[in-house]
């Protein structure tokens, strides 16, 4: 059985949120906003889109090289 409806506008919702949240870290980057290196997690949105849809408050996850989209998710 597949995913019902509402998960998967629970799931684009959080892609949506994710690519947003990368596109304007991207243009902040650009303007100088941001110092350092930023790995961008364009591309990638499903993947901690459907990762921490299958997590309960109990678990923990970490992130290393380009790990935003899991804590925005």
């Amino acid at each position: 059985m597949g995913p019902t409806g509402q998960t998967l506008k629970e799931l684009h919702f959080k892609m949506v949120r994710i690519r947003r949240f990368e596109e304007n870290a991207g243009r902040m980057m650009e303007d100088g906003k941001i110092p350092g290196a930023l790995h961008l997690y364009v591309g990638e949105e499903a993947v901690a889109a459907g990762v921490m849809q299958h997590l309960s408050d109990e678990d923990q996850i970490t992130s290393t090289h380009r790990g935003h989209g899991h804590l925005v998710a």
